[in-house]
């Protein structure tokens, strides 16, 4: 299909069913010299109050989401931390995330996705923020989106979540390691930029289940690809998914705050590990996904070569070699500030406090209550301390709180 085609034709279909598309730019990352991406850094973002019971705390996570993007980026502005991600992006790009819906009682959570749909709001562009109906959430079917408790919407308002059932497949072909496969046309008509989204599983055929696995849900018949424990057809049709369509994978991220270890891909969650796992190369992301499941006791784990595979010739997908994957682990990122201290200097009251894993914004209070029934917020920074200029002038004694600005 030629560039005028491709374009005649995205903006048909999306005529057809009323969905506004993006301005569409080729900036799919095709494979270099090496293969390899030079920064393999993989975010392990864990808080063991990311839920209670069976029930995911949408704060926690939102939370965790925003802390592995400032940490994987290095930029402390949630907005412009997801812009450095996104090459080229502007106010008129579409961003798709593609979820794993396939099994009901452990699907890509709505809540976690939701935290990161949340996050890529907070990108700006000339002040006005991300629109919300240039998000797409999407799998194989309605069905089983709405199984796993999305909402779909269609609509020319909020965040849009459709499947690929309901749109179609591309007439073009992937071949994928022998296997010719139509690919969902939310990739080839609708997103300029790509997310995936899965889900921390073991897999009996392919031993273990994450990102790369995840495409298996983008294309139209993915059953006869599951041969040899899925070896080479998983590198082979992400491959094939970076290098022919024209769409910018960014992100691959595993929802691992619950888990299987065993029973998988079908069965219920066995494992609670309250973890987000990100980055952008998506071996690296498998392996260290694998890794932690090897932790847990996964014994499928010896025949998910896939991932091995993926790194070399002639897919050179990322790295797969944990030695080599920088795998930063994040701990409790929701925990309270620590050992606030109020220090006199001069006139002036210097607070200071810990808070190792976390690297948002701070409020903070002032009252002239010990039991804070009333009380002014003085300020909002970054940073771990703050200066109270004259406050020890007042003839009132102060009280002060520092919180985090999501609490």
């Amino acid at each position: 299909m030629n560039r005028r085609k491709f374009l005649k034709a995205a903006a048909a279909s999306a005529a057809a069913i009323s969905l506004p598309v993006g301005t569409f730019s080729i900036l799919s990352r095709r494979s270099t010299a090496s293969g390899l991406l030079d920064d393999p850094r993989v975010l392990v973002v864990r808080d063991m109050a990311a839920h209670t019971g069976s029930q995911i705390e949408a704060d926690i996570v939102r939370v965790m989401m925003d802390e592995a993007i400032r940490r994987y980026t290095n930029i402390m502005d949630v907005g412009e931390a997801y812009r450095s991600v996104f090459p080229g992006i502007s106010s008129d790009s579409v961003i798709g995330i593609k979820v794993n819906c396939i099994n009901s009682s452990l699907s890509t959570h709505p809540m976690v996705v939701d935290a990161l749909a949340t996050g890529l709001q907070e990108m700006t562009f000339s002040g006005d923020p991300f629109p919300a109906n240039n998000i797409i959430i999407w799998d194989r079917t309605t069905w089983e989106l709405q199984n796993a408790g999305y909402t779909i919407n269609s609509g020319s308002t909020g965040i849009r979540c459709f499947s690929s059932d309901s749109v179609g497949y591309d007439n073009m072909y992937l071949n994928c390691n022998g296997s010719y496969q139509h690919p969902s046309k939310i990739l080839t008509e609708y997103c300029n930029y790509l997310i995936s989204f899965g889900v921390m599983k073991n897999h009996g055929f392919a031993g273990v289940t994450f990102s790369m696995k995840n495409h298996y849900g983008s294309i139209q018949n993915p059953g006869g690809m599951h041969g040899n424990n899925c070896n080479p057809y998983v590198p082979s049709v992400n491959q094939q998914i970076r290098d022919v369509l024209g769409i910018q994978e960014s992100l691959f991220i595993v929802d691992a705050v619950f888990g299987c270890y065993y029973g998988g891909p079908g069965g219920p969650p066995n494992m609670t590990y309250d973890g987000i796992i990100l980055g952008e190369d998506r071996v690296a992301v498998d392996a260290v996904c694998r890794s932690i499941l090897a932790d847990h006791g996964c014994t499928t784990i010896n025949i998910s070569g896939y991932i091995d595979t993926a790194a070399q010739p002639p897919y050179s997908l990322g790295i797969a070699d944990l030695s080599q994957i920088e795998r930063v682990d994040v701990l409790n990122p929701s925990k309270p500030v620590e050992n606030l201290m109020v220090i006199h200097n001069g006139s002036d009251a210097i607070l200071e406090w810990s808070t190792p894993e976390y690297t948002g914004l701070f409020k903070i209070l002032r009252s002239q209550d010990p039991e804070f029934n009333s009380y002014e917020e003085i300020a909002t920074l970054s940073g771990n301390s703050y200066t109270d200029p004259q406050a020890l002038t007042s003839v009132e004694k102060y009280y002060y709180r520092v919180l985090k600005t999501w609490g």
